[in-house]
């Protein structure tokens, strides 16, 4: 008999749109960072030209004085390469020593005579630096590639030359990807999320969320959330890049890249592992922006919004011992919710209709009202669109 969840769902509710704050950014930082905009994702030399009482330095880069921390020994007059790495909240730039070891240096207009120099400014070295190096050569790269894209003058050798290195280094990845031995479908989990079997709809919904957030597909934009102040080095220490990968072009390393691009482009992830220790279990994530009906687009437009919705539907796959494997489709569109459940044999098809009450009570009490309930199997319902 399939045993009867304790379901503890949010409410599905529709979200505001964002409406952004306002900036209390010093004109001069502003203005300092519309002037390096441009240098994104370039490297270049920046000369020392003085030290403040407080331990950061003043330096000249690209004609422009700026403040930045530096690492431990630099003097006046000394040239360090550097690349801009980051414009928002502060220019970041990637900073190498005399040793050739990486940090990142947070800058900031060079304070004015008679002025103090302004807020600190995060300066990262050691591990925790080398942990963000190759996530922030892809954000950089990836910034300039955009930029390029919207450069066009309608010259041919001039736009060859300026992105032939960006498009040598995703060729490479490309070439490297299909050297795999299989292809790569979902990012893996390498430790069960849980210790145990828990029946908690609460604890394995947190440990899923959990899982797929530290599995690594999204830690370029997670470390923009740290140069922003919205994520520690700690959260990003716990994925897989920050513990170490081998070079892009390593197959396993490129075909999880292209899982990356095709999270963007597609709006789908998928992550494969155990939920417990000898629970296997497959999930994927899937996102559709559809078009309202016309009658709702033209509301949203008067609203203001955009006269679009979501969909979001999530596929589980797996093996229970008494059940076997079992199969389910859940699909979020607004407030409705539609879930299909496909049994392996007529024992199991017929333990999960048996429950079927069961569970529309148990989504109706989590605010969640069951739109429609399909069971496939021998011995239960075939119809795909059965009310609950």
């Amino acid at each position: 008999m399939l045993p009867r969840d304790q379901l503890s769902l949010p409410q599905v509710a529709r979200t505001a749109p964002v409406v952004p704050a306002l900036s209390s950014v010093d004109p001069r930082q502003q203005a300092f960072q519309r002037a390096v905009a441009n240098l994104l994702g370039q490297s270049m030399q920046a000369e020392v030209l003085a030290k403040l009482p407080g331990g950061d330095f003043v330096v000249r880069v690209a004609d422009m004085a700026a403040r930045m921390p530096l690492p431990p020994g630099t003097q006046p007059g000394a040239q360090v390469p550097m690349t801009l790495v980051a414009v928002h909240p502060r220019p970041t730039f990637q900073v190498r020593d005399a040793q050739g070891a990486h940090a990142f240096a947070e800058a900031a207009p060079a304070p004015q005579d008679g002025q103090p120099a302004g807020a600190a400014l995060a300066f990262v070295a050691g591990k925790e630096a080398a942990a963000l190096t190759r996530s922030a050569a892809l954000l950089a790269s990836a910034q300039d590639l955009g930029r390029l894209a919207g450069q066009g003058n309608g010259s041919a050798g001039d736009a060859n030359a300026s992105i032939s290195t960006a498009g040598k280094a995703l060729g490479d990845v490309i070439a490297a990807a299909q050297k795999a031995d299989a292809p790569a479908t979902a990012a893996l989990g390498r430790t069960p999320l849980l210790g145990a079997p828990d029946a908690n709809a609460g604890r394995i919904a947190a440990a899923l969320q959990d899982g797929l957030a530290k599995s690594g597909l999204f830690y370029e934009s997670h470390v923009a959330e740290w140069a922003a102040g919205a994520r520690t080095l700690g959260e990003l220490a716990a994925e897989p890049q920050a513990r170490g990968m081998p070079a892009p072009t390593d197959p396993a390393t490129a075909q999880f890249i292209n899982l990356q691009l095709n999270a963007h482009e597609q709006g789908r992830v998928a992550w494969q592992g155990q939920l417990w220790p000898g629970q296997e279990m497959r999930w994927e994530i899937e996102r559709h922006a559809e078009r309202d009906a016309p009658d709702k687009e033209q509301a949203g437009r008067d609203a203001g919004e955009e006269g679009t919705s979501s969909t979001w539907q999530s596929r589980l796959r797996l093996r229970f011992g008494a059940l076997g494997e079992v199969a389910a489709r859940i699909v979020l569109s607004g407030d409705q919710v539609h879930i299909r459940l496909d049994a392996a044999s007529q024992d199991a098809g017929s333990a999960m209709e048996a429950r079927r009450a069961g569970l529309a009570q148990a989504l109706e009490a989590a605010g969640v009202p069951l739109s429609t309930l399909a069971i496939h199997g021998a011995g239960a319902r075939e119809s795909g669109d059965g009310q609950a």
